[in-house]
């Protein structure tokens, strides 16, 4: 079930992590749903539609003023554990790429500049011969506001779309919002997709994402590998590699894969 390296990394196999429950509501989601999927009827569906919505606006105004107010200590780790980040998610993509040199990148268009995860990864696969480009720069909508905030299924389809022939798609845009029958218009043979799914990218806000959400995606394997925030806890649990990025990533992060 589990495989270390550094990280704990959940292999979901079901759908979902049977040791979880269902969780909050997948983030940016416009349709209030039960654990598996269905539509919640009449007015507690809108009730949870509310409760939704105020609570991605407090978690991303929450998100917001702890970046705006750190302290140099915590600005310190914030950086550091971002680029460890990149670092680390340059190498899974170098290993899912193989011999292709060219990798394509989804960000965040409105949420700020570029992250320190993704300078971090680019400059980390730089090192390995492997070039990046942007293929598309996705506007994820206001979290202030209501109304899907996430990486709409049009612009994630358009980007597998302009990157075929890359080595991996990664997104810094986090997981693609799928409605019912969106997967049926993925094309099989589409370059692997690595996700970004954690709260901050370093001084740029991410996109949270509910592992039973990432876990679906992983079973279906219209993604490969997602990344999620992590805990001291987990990283104490888990013996891999021992460097000082590793060893920070793993305090801070784990990794979600798909089956085999």
């Amino acid at each position: 079930m589990i495989t270390r390296m550094g990280r704990i990394e959940w292999h979901f196999t079901g759908g979902t992590d049977p040791a979880r429950g269902p969780g909050p509501g997948v983030v940016g989601r416009p349709a209030a749903t039960a654990r598996f999927g269905l539509p919640i009827p009449g007015r507690w569906g809108a009730f949870v539609r509310n409760c939704n919505a105020l609570w991605v606006a407090s978690a991303f105004a929450a998100a917001l003023a702890f970046l705006t107010s750190c302290a140099p200590k915590e600005t310190k780790v914030l950086v550091q554990s971002s680029e460890a980040l990149g670092a680390v998610l340059a190498e899974e993509t170098a290993r899912v790429a193989g011999a292709k040199t060219r990798i394509a990148i989804i960000s965040p268009a409105n949420w700020g500049g570029t992250s320190i995860a993704e300078e971090a990864f680019t400059a980390a696969l730089k090192k390995q011969g492997v070039s990046t480009f942007t293929v598309k720069s996705a506007d994820l909508g206001d979290p202030m506001r209501r109304g899907p905030v996430g990486l709409k299924f049009a612009d994630f389809l358009e980007a597998l779309q302009e990157a075929a022939g890359a080595g991996a798609v990664v997104s810094f845009a986090g997981a693609p919002l799928l409605q019912p029958g969106d997967a049926a218009r993925l094309s099989p043979g589409h370059p692997p997709v690595l996700v970004v799914a954690t709260a901050t990218l370093g001084k740029v806000r991410g996109i949270w994402a509910n592992p039973e959400q990432l876990g679906r995606l992983l079973d279906a394997r219209i993604i490969q590998l997602a990344i999620i925030d992590g805990s001291p806890e987990s990283a104490a649990q888990s013996p891999g590699k021992t460097d000082a990025i590793h060893q920070l990533f793993a305090q801070h992060y784990l990794i979600l894969r798909s089956p085999n």
